[in-house]
């Protein structure tokens, strides 16, 4: 299997999901457009000033950004599920 193709499919498969999402309801896709461009935003900020400023190495800001994502998913289950 081609490297290529392990990377293009989940790029394809995250793109028809969001098209399926929008149509279904466009206000709300929108909305969660702003804010997951707004997290990338952050993120990339905190890596770019680490990686800048401090010199850190490039496998421990792969670390941290996947140590920030999963603790982000696990805040938001923990806010949703409280509701």
């Amino acid at each position: 299997m081609s490297i290529s193709l392990l990377f293009f499919a989940p790029i394809l498969l995250i793109g028809v999901g969001y098209y399926f999402d929008y149509k279904d309801n466009p206000a709300v896709f929108m909305s969660n457009l702003k804010g997951g461009m707004l997290y990338f935003l952050a993120l990339f900020l905190f890596i770019a000033i680490q990686k800048v400023v401090f010199g850190v190495g490039l496998l421990l800001l792969v670390l941290q950004v996947a140590v920030f994502i999963i603790g982000s998913f696990l805040i938001k289950f923990l806010i949703q599920k409280g509701k």
